[in-house]
């Protein structure tokens, strides 16, 4: 990938640097979104945890040409910028303390911000649809809702008809689908240019300003499916064309001649990458792959961020190994070449018309900076957080490649303790390690900021993070093949990195602990089902019972199809036998390792419920198991949750681990 010209980031003495603690991330800001606004001049968002308010801030700045920076607006939260046709303007979403985001839109040239009122559960997303509308999908009510009070609305019986009625950070869906709306801007007005009730996600519209794609769930099992079909809407209003048959479709856009295009697969209920693909306009043909290419355009488990058209290209984010690049793919001959890569996680990006990108980019010592890639040389814009980030003693991940039980080669990151660690071990003196696994599994660990690891190796712990079969950024294959296989191939790839991790001559084999939320936390109870080799063990906001995930996740109707290969419809090895073959709980017997079990109270996602009911069994077996409740959180908790409930966390953890693992403490004061 041409990383050579890439040399460490870290530069200061480490003499002068002391740990990094869970009160600095509230002093560290990182760079958002992006957007061009020419070849010279750039917008982006500046975001940080407030621990002063207790929420998430992001604010809107401009980088102009000479390179001087000015702040755009000030609101409490502003994301989700786009500059409109003529260049004068941005729109984004507007959220107050404790509110729901609006839209609005900021004068570049002014600042002069008007919000635009009418849409009582806000806004999910924003475009722009020529200079004077903007395209907007949010919550619709109806209409015997619509003025009345919200203890009423919490009062009355909610009626159910599809298993899809809750989603994770959205709350109740059932009676609030998102629909597609148009907003004049000269003169206010809102038109609803959808009708089926269901949702409708990912919307984009075409250069000429007169289409909106947008994809939705029309089959009646969709909510059991999870299929989707790309639709075709006119901006003026009017009947619905459907573009594709029903698949695994979600983010849409276009090329810059107006074809229309979608990130996806045909088929809904298989682990497939996100691959783009070129639709015909008429819904006649079968949409076309571009490539097809072994890299995923973004996470398995999200929609994907839209195509960036220029000429007769497109660029998308491709995940590689541990690294998040942009990858331009050429229309013509559906080559792909990846124009801006290093071991970095590039976040947000936009290409000018002269080719260059400009791109959030972190790195594990840094969180997102402002660069620019030109001929795929990267020029530093804007580094944040400087006289901060020279006094942290960061650590540098050390990437190593192992071999799991049946020869499969698997990557890692190890995370040693930095010499001015809280405790530093030693061969003579070696000290506790930790063994962190990740989401999904259809994610990767690699070369971005991540709190967790410094943060547990400025006290003392050796951490290594690695990517199993399963995890995305390595091929399909790879992460396909733990279908219905939960607990066999991804396990033995687990088991070779704690092989590894008590392999360091600075580890003591008698305190490494375990830790992972989502899939990581499944695969933590998967492992202290099946092995006492860990002395403490941290199951975070996990899936213990697949039997009852499938009735309460807000993806349960089809996530176990499509992972766990399984339904309730059978006694067989494919049915409830194989639910329960690959499901912790079924092993809770085993435990003999002292447990933490975090969960927030409405994770939708991972529903309490699972954490519920392995803390109960546990409990019953005489273990030693604490379990932590998070009252007003969503699974982010750890990404996006409230300030002070995040600070929390890492107190709990930490202490937890300090306490069975022997490892160093902070100052969260």
């Amino acid at each position: 990938m041409g990383w050579s010209g890439y040399g460490p980031l870290m530069t200061s003495s480490a003499s002068l640097r002391r740990p990094i603690t869970p009160i600095d991330l509230f002093d560290l800001r990182a760079v958002g979104e992006v957007v061009a606004l020419s070849d010279d001049r750039v917008a982006y968002t500046i975001t940080w945890p407030d621990l002063e308010t207790d929420e998430n801030r992001s604010c809107i700045h401009v980088r102009e040409a000479d390179g001087a920076t000015r702040q755009l607006t000030d609101g409490h939260s502003d994301s989700g910028i786009a500059v409109s046709p003529g260049g004068t303007r941005l729109s984004f979403l507007r959220r107050e303390i404790g509110g729901a985001p609006h839209p609005a839109t900021v004068e570049i040239a002014t600042g002069d911000v008007t919000v635009i009122e009418g849409f009582e559960d806000g806004v999910r997303g924003l475009i722009w649809a020529g200079d004077h509308h903007l395209i907007a999908t949010a919550p619709r009510r109806p209409l015997d809702q619509v003025g009345v009070e919200q203890d009423e609305l919490e009062r009355r019986p909610r009626v159910i008809r599809r298993v899809d009625y809750r989603f994770n950070a959205r709350g109740w869906t059932h009676d609030r689908r998102l629909h597609v709306f148009r907003i004049n801007l000269d003169n206010a007005a809102i038109t609803t240019l959808t009708t089926i009730d269901t949702d409708h996600n990912g919307i984009s519209v075409s250069p000429d300003a007169t289409t909106v794609l947008c994809t939705a769930g029309l089959e009646d099992d969709a909510d059991l499916t999870g299929a989707t079909v790309v639709l075709s809407i006119p901006v003026a209003g009017g009947d619905h064309k459907v573009l594709t048959a029903a698949g695994r479709w979600g983010q849409t856009g276009w090329t810059s001649d107006g074809r229309p295009l979608v990130l996806g697969d045909p088929a809904a209920n298989e682990i497939r990458l996100l691959r783009p693909h070129v639709l015909d306009p008429a819904g006649d043909a079968a949409p076309e792959v571009i490539g097809p290419h072994d890299v995923n355009s973004s996470s398995l488990v999200g929609p994907g961020r839209a195509p960036t058209a220029r000429s007769n290209e497109i660029y998308l984010p491709g995940i590689h190994g541990g690294a998040v690049t942009v990858d331009r793919y050429d229309l013509t001959d559906g080559s792909l070449t990846t124009v801006a890569d290093g071991p970095v996680v590039i976040s947000s990006f936009d290409v000018t018309s002269a080719g260059s990108i400009i791109a959030a980019v972190s790195s594990p010592t840094k969180p997102a900076e402002l660069w620019e890639f030109t001929d795929g040389v990267p020029t530093t814009l804007l580094s944040l957080n400087g006289d901060l980030l020279a006094s942290l003693d960061l650590v540098e991940p050390e990437v190593v490649s192992l071999r799991s039980t049946d020869g499969v080669e698997v990557e890692a990151f190890v995370f040693r303790p930095p010499p001015s660690a809280v405790r530093q071990p030693s061969a003579d003196a070696p000290g506790p390690a930790l063994h962190y696994i990740h989401g999904g599994p259809m994610f990767t660990y690699g070369y971005g900021f991540f709190d967790e690891f410094q943060i547990a190796a400025s006290t003392g712990y050796t951490v290594i993070g690695g990517n199993p079969r399963g995890s995305d950024g390595y091929g399909e294959a790879w992460a396909s093949s733990v279908k219905g296989r939960l607990g066999t191939i991804d396990w033995q790839d687990v088991t070779a990195m704690s092989d590894h991790l008590i392999s360091l001559p600075e580890v003591d084999e008698n305190r490494v602990g375990i830790g992972g939320g989502s899939y990581g936390g499944f695969m933590t109870a998967w492992a202290i089902g099946h092995t006492d080799r860990y002395r403490a063990a941290l199951v975070e906001r996990c899936v213990s019972n697949w039997e009852s995930f499938e009735g309460t996740s807000d993806i349960g109707g089809f996530f176990g199809d499509m992972l766990v290969d399984a339904s309730n419809d059978g006694e067989g090895e494919n049915g409830v036998a194989g639910l329960k073959r690959q499901s912790p709980i079924t092993y809770a017997n085993n435990v003999t390792t002292p447990t933490l079990i975090v969960h927030s109270e409405e994770d939708w996602r991972c529903p309490i419920e699972q954490s519920e009911q392995l803390f109960a069994a546990y409990r019953r077996n005489g273990l030693n198991v604490t379990f932590v409740r998070f009252p007003g959180e969503n699974h982010e908790l750890t990404r996006n949750g409230s300030p002070r409930h995040r600070l929390e966390r890492f107190e709990i953890v930490h202490e937890f681990f300090a306490d069975h693992l022997g490892g160093g403490s902070f100052d969260t004061a």
